[in-house]
């Protein structure tokens, strides 16, 4: 059987890095999120914990800090990114091993 590479469709391109998937919180003035990267320079797929200002204009700033959330904030995004497919298949199944 030939595994098949599928391609995934690009949210939005930075000189940095293709953003392929995202799932986020919001909050008054931040947005929180879990997203699946593809790293130009490295030629590989990552996971980013990011946070997003709120602007006046209605879009959003990356803020190159730590994500701080709150262990429920946590929860949420984490399920959010098993349902949405921001992990492997493979992460998922390492990851059910090591909470066992």
């Amino acid at each position: 059987m030939t595994k098949k590479k599928v391609e995934e469709e690009i949210i939005k391109s930075t000189r940095y890095c293709n953003l392929l998937k995202q799932v986020s919180l919001r909050d008054e003035d931040y947005t929180y999120c879990i997203e699946k990267i593809f790293v130009k320079s490295m030629k590989r797929n990552e996971i980013r914990f990011s946070v997003y200002k709120d602007t006046v204009r209605g879009d959003d700033i990356y803020v190159p800090r730590s994500l701080d959330v709150t262990e429920l904030e946590l929860m949420e995004l984490l399920k959010k990114s098993i349902k949405e497919k921001v992990f492997s298949d493979d992460f998922i199944d390492m990851l059910k091993q090591e909470l066992k």
